[in-house]
This record gives C-alpha cells, sequence and structure tokens, in this order.
C-alpha cells in the first residue's frame, strides 16, 4: 500500500481520480471512486487505524470559498454526526483538505438506491409497506433531533442487503434544516428561496414558505406512490409545470394499478400526499407505525392510526326496528328522521345558498361566484374597501399577447365561468412558456385550483405580476360565499386563502 506521506497530495484543481491511492490525515486511504456530482465526489476508503471501509464524501475546494456551500456541507456533517439510527447512515468523521475543500467521513453502505429498484418496475405493496416504515422510523429520530431533511428522494435512499431481509439507509442531508439557533446559527436560505428536489418537495417548499417536519412527510408519500406504481408521480416538464400539477391535479389512484393494495395504505399515501401540511400526518412516528401495523398483516386491516384528512362528521344510521313492537321502533325512526329535516332546513336561511360544487378540502370547491345579479352580493362582510365593488367588464388591452394568447386570456378575463378552464389548460401549455404573462399565468392556475392551497398559490402569482388585470378575477373570488362547506354547508371553502386574498386585492387596486 502506498502511503500519503510519500507523495503530495493532489492539487486543489485535481480531477476526483486524482485522490484514488492516497491518505486523508494519515487514517482514510482512497481506494475507489463511487461517484461524482457537481461540488465534489464519494469514494470508498480504508480506515488504517481500525480496518474497515468507509465512505468518504469531499468537495471540491473552488466551493468551499462560496460560504453558503461550505457552511451547507458543515451542517450535513453537524446533522448526520447528530443522529444516530440503524437506518441512517451515521457520520464518523469530518475535516479540512490541505489546499481547500473538505471531507466527511460516513457508514459505508453497499446496496442499490431506491430509485435503481424503482426503474425495474411496480413492488409488492408489502415490500413497499417495509421501506417506507423504514424511512419512517430514520426520519422519527431525525425529527427528534431538530432535523429536518428537505431533500428526501429514492435517490437519497439505498437498500443493504441483509441474512434477514434488506435495511433502508437514508443519505445526505446536504440541505437540512438543523434546529441550532440556539447556538447562533443563521439560516442558510431566505423565505422565498427554493431548495429540494422537483417532484419531491412539498408544494410549501417549492413556493419558498417556511417547512418544517411535514415538508419530509409530503416527500415519503411520493417515494411509497413511486414504488408501488414503478414509475415517477410529478414527472417531466420544468419546475413550473411540475408545480402546476402538483397544485391543480391529484395524485393518480393506485387501486386500479395495485390490485391487492389494501384500502387503507393508499389512504396513508393520500394523506401524506395532501397540499396542505396541517392534512398531513403530524408526526413521522404514526405513519411508522401505521406502515408497521399494516405490513404485519397477512391480509388487509384497518388502520386507526392515521383518520382521514378533514373528517366530515357522519350521523350514525338509525336502529333496525326489532323483531317485537315493531311499530313503535318505526315511529322513533320517523320522529328522528323528522326532526333531523327541521334542523337541516332551519340551518340554511335564505340567502344561505351554497354553489353546486363547494365541498370539504380535498374536493373540488366552487371556483367562482355566479355572474352579477344572481345573489353574488347578498353577505354583505364578503368585501371591505377596494375588494368591492366588481368592476363592469371593460375590454383590456391584450396588444402584447401572443395571438394563440388573446382568445383563452379574453375568456379568462371575463364574468362567466363557462370556457374558463378549456381556456386556462390553453395557457399553461402554451410555447413557449416565457411568452405567458405572470397575471395571465396566475389567472390560469386560479382557473384550474381545486383546493384553497391551489387557489393561494395562484393568487400569490397574481399579485406578483402586479398587474392591475388580475384584479377583476381577484375580486370575484372574494365574492364567494363564506357558506358552503362543511357537514352542513356552513363554513368558509376558502378561509385559509381570505388574508392573502384581501391583501393581494387592495395592492392591486392601488395601482394606478
Amino acid at each position: 500500500m502506498t502511503s500519503a506521506a510519500a507523495s503530495p497530495l493532489p492539487a486543489p484543481d485535481a480531477p476526483p481520480t486524482a485522490w484514488i491511492g492516497h491518505t486523508l490525515d494519515g487514517r482514510y486511504h482512497l481506494r475507489d471512486l463511487l461517484g461524482e456530482g457537481g461540488m465534489g465526489a464519494v469514494f470508498t476508503a480504508e480506515h488504517l487505524n481500525l480496518r474497515k471501509l468507509v465512505a468518504v464524501k469531499m468537495i471540491h475546494a473552488e466551493y468551499t470559498g462560496n460560504e453558503e456551500i461550505a457552511e451547507r456541507f458543515r451542517r450535513e456533517a453537524m446533522a448526520t454526526a447528530q443522529i444516530e439510527h440503524p437506518n441512517v447512515a451515521s457520520a464518523i468523521d469530518f475535516g479540512p483538505l490541505p489546499g481547500g475543500g473538505a471531507y466527511l467521513v460516513t457508514q459505508l453502505v453497499r446496496g442499490s438506491s431506491l430509485t435503481d429498484i424503482i426503474n425495474r418496475g411496480r413492488m409488492r405493496w408489502q415490500a413497499v409497506c417495509d421501506i417506507g416504515a423504514q424511512i419512517a422510523d430514520a426520519l422519527t429520530a431525525a425529527h427528534a433531533a431538530g432535523i429536518v431533511h428537505r431533500d428526501l428522494k429514492p435517490d437519497n435512499i439505498l437498500l443493504e442487503a441483509r441474512e434477514d431481509g434488506e435495511v433502508v439507509k437514508v443519505l445526505d442531508f446536504g440541505i437540512a434544516r438543523v434546529a441550532d439557533q440556539s447556538q447562533g446559527a443563521a439560516p442558510l436560505t431566505r423565505l422565498g428561496t427554493v431548495m429540494g428536489t422537483p417532484g419531491y418537495m412539498a408544494p410549501e417548499q417549492a413556493m419558498g414558505e417556511p417547512t418544517d417536519h411535514r415538508t419530509d412527510l409530503y416527500a415519503l408519500g411520493v417515494i411509497l406512490w413511486e414504488c408501488l406504481a414503478g414509475r415517477a408521480l410529478w414527472d417531466g416538464g420544468e419546475m413550473s409545470d411540475l408545480l402546476t400539477r402538483q397544485l391543480t391535479q391529484p395524485p393518480p389512484p393506485l387501486a386500479g394499478e395495485v390490485v391487492d393494495l389494501p384500502v387503507e395504505f393508499e389512504r396513508i399515501i393520500q394523506q401524506l400526499l395532501a397540499r396542505e401540511a396541517k392534512q398531513r400526518p403530524q408526526t413521522a412516528r404514526e405513519v411508522r407505525d401505521a406502515l408497521r401495523g399494516l405490513s404485519r398483516s397477512v391480509s388487509p386491516v384497518a388502520v386507526s392510526t392515521l383518520p382521514p384528512p378533514s373528517p366530515t362528521p357522519t350521523l350514525p344510521p338509525p336502529a333496525a326496528p326489532a323483531a317485537k313492537g315493531g311499530l313503535i321502533g318505526f315511529i322513533a325512526v320517523f320522529v328522528g328522521a323528522a326532526l333531523l329535516i327541521i334542523v337541516l332546513w332551519a340551518m340554511r336561511q335564505p340567502g344561505d345558498e351554497a354553489p353546486a360544487e363547494a365541498p370539504e378540502s380535498g374536493e373540488r370547491p366552487a371556483e367562482f361566484v355566479p355572474a352579477a345579479g344572481k345573489g353574488a352580493s347578498d353577505d354583505k362582510s364578503q368585501g371591505a374597501g377596494p375588494s368591492e365593488p366588481v368592476p363592469s367588464a371593460s375590454k383590456p388591452d391584450l396588444g402584447e399577447l401572443p395571438a394563440g394568447l388573446r382568445e383563452p386570456a379574453t375568456t379568462l378575463l371575463g364574468e362567466a365561468k363557462e370556457g374558463h378552464f378549456k381556456a386556462a389548460e390553453a395557457v399553461l401549455a402554451y410555447e413557449p412558456e416565457v411568452d405567458v404573462p405572470l397575471w395571465l399565468h396566475g389567472l390560469a392556475l386560479l382557473a384550474k385550483a381545486d383546493s384553497c392551497e391551489a387557489k393561494r398559490a395562484a393568487v400569490k402569482r397574481i399579485a406578483e405580476a402586479n398587474d392591475k388585470r388580475g384584479l377583476p378575477a381577484l375580486q370575484r373570488l372574494n365574492k364567494t360565499s363564506r357558506k358552503g362547506c362543511g357537514a352542513f354547508k356552513n363554513k368558509d371553502c376558502l378561509e385559509c386563502l381570505r388574508p392573502a386574498l384581501k391583501q393581494s386585492i387592495d395592492q392591486l387596486a392601488a395601482l394606478p
């Protein structure tokens, strides 16, 4: 074996292969190149003192001059070192490289990446359940240590074969958020900066909003879906296209593709993929426990730890009349049904009629209120200040738009709801995308939005455009009745959106 002391270490700008055969800090003899990325490389190395193989991740010297990248690498080392768990590749050492750069020594994992396994085709649901439980267990330990991974994806998950089965190893905490603010550490990115991998980022992460441990749970849902389907969930196109699909389309159902998939398993995945973080499971622990219970079952069993998101209260069915005294039982049922009808009728006062499509969150709420003159302004509390009234439909100037966008833009700017959905599809499919102005892209997103979260993203896009042509659509949306959702149709379907909506309306109304 050639000693590093006998030959100088490679220059900082040398290719990764030049490091093979050298020894770092007199302990880590680099043997093979495992992989190479834009900022560094990963080697197999021998720990000379312990006589064991380890993995050495090196960051190029040119990037250590970038304070944010260097700090991110340091945070990865710190995050990995804080998590001691069998499903996390543990950190062993960290230090600077002579001449610039840095290295991180971790446990060596020999196995296939989950990406490679998914590319081979669908996996049995029992195996996916076990893999998901192990990932959730690793996340439980990370979240308990105050660490949010933020880049969970199949590339960062390895499966190591053991005699008793395959063991999951979660890797790469390079953009993890570490809760070390008590030590004076500054956040690496400002609010609005997007960090992560498109297709696996939760909607709030993709929009640059604050993230927490539920962001990792969304990524876990995507991973489980892809393992079962054998293909990418949100695939193809630019990041804006992926985000549009995430915010406007529900994940395709798996029941038709995986014939023996338990209903409980698909329900767990649907909850993990909820657009709003508050509708997802709130801890990795409950996901882990649910998946463990399901994987142990020989046949599908109910999973009680994860209730469906936004549950709708249901009334128990009336008891069947007993064999004896049947007339008394029938009268009791009849009286109960009559009372229920009276109560429901009393709660629906005149003027409170809900739009035809105004379901609970997760279903498709009414996108626009009917045109003026059909009860749109009965609720005096709906608007305030610049939010009222909805301006008359004057013809806006669309002269700067390409010819292929003028007709769908005119439709989206019109008050009539008819044709909005097709017009939105035409705008979102238009090429080149750069020719679609921001305000029109926002109107298209709004027309296709089927949840409060999706509408909020569209409103944000329209406000960012700072173009007054987006104002009428926001004002019409603000006129949506504040009653129409919930078991008794007495809740506001847009409750989560109202503050942002009013702020955006006021902003655009103040424009000259």
